[in-house]
């Protein structure tokens, strides 16, 4: 048998649904932010060779921060499922390993991101956007 819905319940039903939709939906905005489109980067090739320092492999995409002679760089990869497509897992890529990244450059010089098409870690050499490759 159900109870009766008083409307003091039911503002606070509105309430709780209505907190749990804006904080789902703040949730969402940050990786929006934070994910970068191709016209964030230039159409020149460009190579980058250093040293890993920090790897992450989760949504929107995957990321890098590499210590190359002048900086540390944010490397960007691509989604989850087409990382794994190319071969890249968790483990695959470690803190202290060597890479060189192909991609594109971000447009702004004094920004010091890529997004990469290829990646060479060691001797393993992973294409994230094989197509992009055949264009470059």
């Amino acid at each position: 048998m159900r109870r009766p819905t008083t409307a003091a319940a039911l503002s606070r039903r509105r309430l709780l649904l209505g907190g749990a939709a804006l904080a789902v939906a703040a949730t969402q905005l940050r990786p929006a932010a934070a994910h970068h489109g191709w016209r964030s980067f230039g159409d020149t090739p460009f190579e980058l060779s250093g040293t890993v320092e920090e790897v992450f492999l989760g949504n929107p995409h995957g990321e890098l921060a590499v210590r190359a002679d002048d900086g540390v760089w944010e490397v960007g990869l691509g989604p989850p499922y087409r990382n794994r497509r190319a071969g890249i897992e968790e483990g695959t890529i470690a803190v202290g390993d060597r890479v060189t990244a192909i991609g594109k450059r971000a447009r702004d010089p004094e920004e010091r991101a890529m997004k990469t098409e290829r990646l060479i870690v060691g001797e393993r050499t992973y294409d994230i956007y094989p197509e992009r490759l055949r264009d470059s």
